[in-house]
């Protein structure tokens, strides 16, 4: 077989496929595996990041998910007089407009299952994760569309139009029955984009400032695990202990903290705490990188003493301030011991 046969047969099969219906997911799986390379080959960020990953956050699992419950194409011949509504409704089997609607509307009734999802994940809301999760989505509804359309003879299947003047699309959007049909049909599609874009940037662009960065405080327990939790209860005077901050880079970036700990020597009056004496501890100075996390070991050694003492630990993207407190920090944390237990 010589190269042009194989060309041939290659173009032959292409054709086919598009012809039997396959236009659509040749189209879907196209944009994904694309957007896979501009995204995490390419690395692409910023506003391209966010128009490439829209998509799939917008209309693509919904269109997978239409894709695979209506395999079936409509019958034009019957459909002739026959508003689009009512040929959903009685034939059971929408249109090339009715499609498109529904796509949106699915995207909009899947994202709130991944949100709830994902959260409880280890990769949790990370960009990433949402766009890997909607991808992986789509391709199963389009194959289950491709499977459900092999059971249906060729002039039963779906194929997706190619004269935009003979499809619902354009008669339900340019050739309405009335003017005010028309104009309904335009703001509930600008509606539904507008609503979902809300939605979608927010799971696809980066969030910025502290809402990227998870800042913990960590202990080890009794098994030598480090864990949110077994703090020291007494610190007598003289003495020490030993904790770990644990700082997590949500952004597409490499970014340097730094974290001033502080002691307070503070007393409770009128039910809220009062300080009385701060003293500077120590001062931590980590580089994390994208999507990493980093721990910090330091040594927990107060240099004032006080029957109540809080360890106060200022979290900053970049250099600290050198009179660092809640307000200025990006994230504050702090615990409370007893400064004059004995030993």
């Amino acid at each position: 077989m010589t190269h042009g046969d194989v060309e041939t047969t290659w173009r032959t099969r292409l054709c086919r496929s598009v012809r039997s219906g396959a236009l659509d997911v040749l189209v879907v799986l196209g944009y994904l595996a694309a957007s896979a390379v501009a995204l995490y080959v390419l690395e692409v960020g910023g506003t391209a990041r966010a128009l490439l990953g829209l998509p799939l956050v917008l209309f693509l699992p919904g269109y997978a998910l239409v894709a695979a419950a209506f395999p079936a194409r409509r019958d034009e011949a019957t459909a002739i007089g026959v508003s689009s509504v009512d040929g959903l409704l009685d034939g059971g089997t929408p249109g090339w407009y009715e499609r498109l609607a529904l796509s949106l509307a699915g995207s909009l009734a899947v994202l709130p299952l991944f949100g709830l999802a994902l959260p409880s994940t280890r990769w949790g809301f990370e960009p990433r994760a949402v766009l890997v999760t909607l991808g992986g989505f789509t391709v199963l509804g389009m194959f289950v569309a491709v499977v459900r359309r092999s059971r249906l003879s060729r002039s039963e299947r779906f194929r997706a139009p190619v004269d935009a003047a003979s499809t619902d699309a354009y008669r339900g959007l340019f050739a309405p029955d009335t003017r005010f049909d028309g104009a309904l049909n335009v703001v509930l599609i600008l509606s539904m984009v507008v609503a979902l874009s809300a939605v979608g940037y927010a799971l696809v662009a980066p969030q910025s400032g502290a809402a990227t960065t998870q800042f913990q405080l960590l202990a080890e327990n009794e098994s030598g695990d480090l864990v949110a939790g077994d703090y020291p209860e007494e610190l007598p005077p003289g003495a020490s202990d030993e904790l770990v901050v644990s700082i997590t880079n949500g952004a597409d970036e490499d970014r340097e903290y730094t974290v001033v700990v502080e002691t307070h020597r503070v007393e409770e009056t009128d039910g809220s705490l009062e300080t009385l004496e701060e003293s500077e501890m120590t001062r931590l100075e980590t580089s994390v990188d994208a999507g990493a996390t980093a721990q910090t070991r330091h040594t927990v050694d107060p240099s004032i003493t006080g029957e109540t003492l809080r360890i106060n630990y200022y979290l900053y993207e970049g250099d600290a301030p050198d009179d660092a407190d809640a307000e200025s920090a990006d994230e504050h944390l702090w615990i409370t011991v007893d400064g004059t237990a004995g030993g």
